[in-house]
């Protein structure tokens, strides 16, 4: 499973979408509503899951879930 994949599973528990509603270009709060201790909790159980740690800073920067693709490979590659 692509990290975009296991991000797209991971949103599928807090909304219920279509998958081409969930793309690289998907905006969680604008396109699906998620509030942000929605995607507080998904950022949460991607750190949890991965090891890894996002800082408030950059969670602000992460607006669309290519983003959050894009940083968590980056994270991870480091």
């Amino acid at each position: 499973m692509t990290m975009l994949g296991a991000i797209t599973k991971l949103v599928r528990e807090y909304v219920d979408v279509d998958d081409d509603q969930l793309t690289r270009d998907t905006d969680p709060v604008r396109d699906l509503h998620l509030n942000s201790y929605d995607l507080m909790s998904i950022i949460g159980r991607l750190e949890s899951d991965l090891g890894i740690e996002i800082g408030e800073r950059d969670v602000r920067r992460l607006v669309t879930l290519g983003d959050l693709d894009d940083y968590i490979r980056s994270k991870l590659a480091a």
